[in-house]
Parts: structure tokens; C-alpha cells; sequence
């Protein structure tokens, strides 16, 4: 029996409905993340634009660690109706918060370090320009992204996490690989609106760019707007996302969460 299904389009639609809903509040939390990663991008773009992939990671691991807080501030409102300004004055409550905080920040840092490192060595692989005469690194290119493809259900822990949800349990219940492949076709419908409108918003660099008969080289200003537009959609993305994935899971645990993800 399979226990790791829910329905891909209830979710997305309780997703937008929520961001819809709390956009003020989820525009505030989101502030310092965007500042920084838009800050972190500009230094990387104009300061060390030959750094290499780990390099450029290591420099964006402060705004990723934001955004990793941003999702749990989100989490805690869909999930437990808290917001940042408004918590009790309760020592056990804001211990308890606390920990939680810490543990989703670190589970979702460790899954993106993870898929980081995915995408690094399947880009190195892609890069050695032997990835098809050379079985072995074929094989090990193939070996990742089946492990990437399963491990996709790691990235809704963090929600767990917020929430003091127990792993171990939500584990077993999604062991197969179905999950995962559920989790990205979430992820993919979700996002389907957010890649139109990002279309719609570079529809004329994209144009340049089809129309130019050698490679263009951006301009300081294209490469300026492209950094300052992509950032707040990221965490558009990033808040869709979360909020999609934890409807999904309201509905496989919520008979069995006392309430949390009722």
C-alpha cells in the first residue's frame, strides 16, 4: 500500500492561496534575505567573477542560511499560526522554538549542500567532456542523479522540523521512491506560473539574446537588473514551494500529528 500520496493540485492551490494571503507578512521576513542574497550576487558578479562553483557557494552560504530562517518563519505561521512579532512570553515556548529553529535551518542547509554538490559533480562529470566514452563516470553521473531524484524527500524535513515533527516516523511512511517523484512533479506545477512570469519579465533581454548573431556579452546594467529581478522571485519560488509541500504533508500526516499539520 502506498501511503505517500497526495494531491498535487489541492496543495498548489492551498500554496497560492496562503502566499496570496500573508504576502505582507512574507514580504517583511523576507527582506533581509533578499537584501543579502541580491548584495551577495552583486559582490560575486563584479568582485570574483572567476569563482569557481565552490567558491561562489561558500560566498552565498549567508543568504542561504536566511532564506533557510525565512522558511521556518513561514512554516511556523502556515503550520502554527505564529508570527515573529507577536510570540508569547513563554520561556519553555520560545525554548522550544529555539531548538526548532536551529534544527530546521540545519536539516535544510545540509539538503541543499547535499543537492549542491550533486549538481557540482554532475557538472564536472559534464565538463571532462567524457561522460559518454568513459563508463565509469557514465555510470557515477547516473548513480547521482538517481541518489538526487530520492533524495528530494529530504527537503520537506526542515517543514517537519519547524514544527517538531519526528523524522524517523515520516521516514518509513515515504521509504519508496514515489514520494520524491510526487515531490517534483509538486515542485514543477507550482513553479509553472512563476517560469511564465519570469518569461514575461525577460522577455526582452531573451529576445536580444535570439536575435544576436554572435554570443552578446551583458551589459552592467542587464547583468544590475537580472540579479535585482531574480532575487525576490527566488524567495518567491522558495515560499511557494515550502507552502506546497506542506499542504502535501498535512494531508499524509495530519490524521496523526494532534493537530500540527491538521
Amino acid at each position: 500500500m502506498d501511503n505517500s500520496k497526495f494531491n498535487i493540485l489541492q496543495a498548489i492551490r492551498e500554496a497560492y492561496t496562503f502566499v496570496g494571503r500573508e504576502w505582507l507578512y512574507l514580504l517583511k521576513s523576507a527582506s533581509l534575505p533578499m537584501a543579502v542574497q541580491i548584495c551577495t550576487s552583486l559582490f560575486i558578479q563584479f568582485q570574483r567573477e572567476g569563482a569557481s562553483l565552490i567558491e561562489s557557494y561558500l560566498w552565498g552560504m549567508p543568504a542561504t542560511v536566511l532564506v533557510a530562517w525565512f522558511v521556518f518563519l513561514e512554516m511556523r505561521l502556515l503550520l502554527l499560526g505564529e508570527q515573529l512579532d507577536k510570540l508569547p512570553h513563554n520561556p519553555e515556548y520560545l525554548a522550544a522554538r529555539q531548538h526548532a529553529m536551529k534544527l530546521s535551518v540545519i536539516t535544510s542547509l545540509l539538503f541543499n549542500m547535499g543537492m549542491a554538490l550533486a549538481i557540482a559533480v554532475l557538472f564536472l562529470a559534464a565538463e571532462s567532456g567524457q561522460s559518454g566514452a568513459e563508463w565509469l563516470i557514465t555510470l557515477g553521473g547516473a548513480l547521482v542523479i538517481g541518489a538526487a531524484f530520492w533524495g528530494v524527500r529530504f527537503g520537506v524535513l526542515p517543514i517537519l522540523a519547524a514544527v517538531h515533527y519526528p523524522f524517523r516516523p515520516f521516514l518509513h511512511q515515504v521509504r519508496g521512491v514515489m514520494f520524491s517523484l510526487r515531490l517534483i512533479g509538486l515542485g514543477l506545477a507550482c513553479l509553472f506560473p512563476i517560469a511564465i512570469l519570469f518569461q514575461i519579465l525577460m522577455a526582452s533581454f531573451f529576445a536580444r539574446v535570439a536575435d544576436a548573431a554572435v554570443p552578446l556579452r551583458l551589459t552592467v546594467t542587464e547583468q544590475i537588473t537580472i540579479i535585482v529581478v531574480t532575487a525576490p522571485l527566488s524567495l518567491i519560488v522558495a515560499a511557494l514551494l515550502n507552502a506546497a509541500a506542506a499542504y502535501a504533508l498535512k494531508q499524509l500526516l495530519g490524521s496523526r500529528t494532534g493537530g500540527v499539520l491538521a
